[in-house]
């Protein structure tokens, strides 16, 4: 209950009980005061008494709703604005409000203050991060490039067996160091508003089609059966970069094998959403995600408990990445817990497409 309508409720209530306890006290005087003259004075006196009781009351009253009710009005709406949009609005410091009123709103000014200066703090640091990350990948690039293709040029010549597998495995880990590289220059560009996108009509269905028939190879090598589900309802096109939602679904299909134990399985499927939009479905059988991680599992960096223990590789960037390129079309990338078996379903969502291509 508000505040106006409890103050409301409590003026009737005494209003009530002061013309009860005047009704009783007239019941009981006026039986013993026979001068018709005295009577009507004590009736008069009495009706004076509570009209000026219930005036008293109202201007109690309204002035507790004026020094009370109002400024906590005006303070929810502060908290509101603040919790929602970070934005800072004025208290009403009125004279008249209570002193535990104005110990309220002192203590809300001083958490907004240390919230926002922990903001500022913690975007710094993060724009020192960011700053390092960039400068550090870009030094990183050239030697790496550099390296590679000297491996590339040692495949050519001619080695022995042993020579050549050690070229074979530095060859690989170059190119692991390289992509690693890349990942973080996309980190860079996206936290400092430079991740660029070509958007245009996507079909969807060659798309997903492209991408399962890549991984089918590492599925099979993995003991994981990988099949794509297509609808028989027709997907439309959608507004995409090409190039940035394949990188997403090859993220989601990747994750799905490197997590999936040998006989597992993986689905991929596409339909349209009630909202309208297209959904790209990656469900597995794999180890799932603990309850103490499914709230960090698109943070920078972050790897749940029980994919560390299975697969030490990994940087923790890579749904970082995919959401960011999915929300940043306009959709979204989301997670489900299986009900009917283990493992989990990552949902990608796309706007449709405004026209044909």
């Amino acid at each position: 209950m508000g505040l106006r309508p409890l103050l409301a409720l409590l003026f009737l209530l005494l209003i009530a009980a002061a013309g009860g306890l005047l009704y009783l006290f007239n019941t009981t005087v006026l039986v013993h005061i026979a001068d018709p003259v005295t009577q009507s004075f004590v009736l008069n006196a009495s009706a004076i008494f509570l009209a000026i009781f219930v005036m008293g009351v109202g201007i109690v009253l309204s002035i507790l709703a004026g020094s009370i009710g109002a400024p906590l009005r005006h303070l929810v709406k502060a908290l509101d604005a603040f919790a929602e949009r970070g934005e800072r609005i004025p208290l009403d410091n009125s004279a008249l409000s209570p002193r535990e009123v104005h110990m309220l709103e002192h203590s809300f000014t001083s958490l907004a203050d240390r919230v926002q200066t922990a903001h500022e703090r913690d975007g710094e640091v993060s724009r020192v991060k960011s700053d390092f990350i960039s400068t550090a990948a870009h030094q990183l690039r050239t030697p790496l490039t550099g390296i590679r293709w000297a491996l590339e040029a040692l495949q050519k010549s001619s080695l022995n067996e042993d020579q050549k597998q050690l070229v074979d495995n530095a060859e690989t880990k170059s190119k692991e160091l390289v992509a690693i590289v890349g990942t973080l220059l996309d980190i860079s560009s996206i936290e400092s508003g430079k991740y660029k996108y070509a958007f245009a009509p996507v079909e969807v269905l060659p798309l997903v089609d492209e991408v399962a028939r890549d991984f089918s190879r590492l599925a099979t090598e993995r003991g994981v059966s990988l099949l794509y589900i297509k609808g028989k309802d027709l997907v439309p096109q959608v507004r995409a970069d090409r190039e940035r939602i394949k990188w997403v679904l090859t993220n989601l299909i990747e994750n799905a094998i490197r997590y999936t134990p040998s006989g597992g399985s993986i689905r991929l499927s596409t339909d349209v959403s009630p909202s309208n939009k297209v959904r790209v479905s990656v469900r597995d059988t794999g180890i799932g995600i603990l309850p103490k991680d499914r709230q960090n599992i698109f943070e920078r960096f972050f790897r749940g408990g029980n994919a560390v223990a299975k697969e030490n590789e990994g940087n923790g960037l890579g749904l970082y990445i995919a959401r960011t390129i999915a929300t940043d079309h306009g959709g979204d990338l989301e997670f489900t817990e299986n009900k009917d078996g283990p493992g989990t379903t990552f949902t990608l969502t796309l706007p449709i497409a405004a026209g044909p291509a």
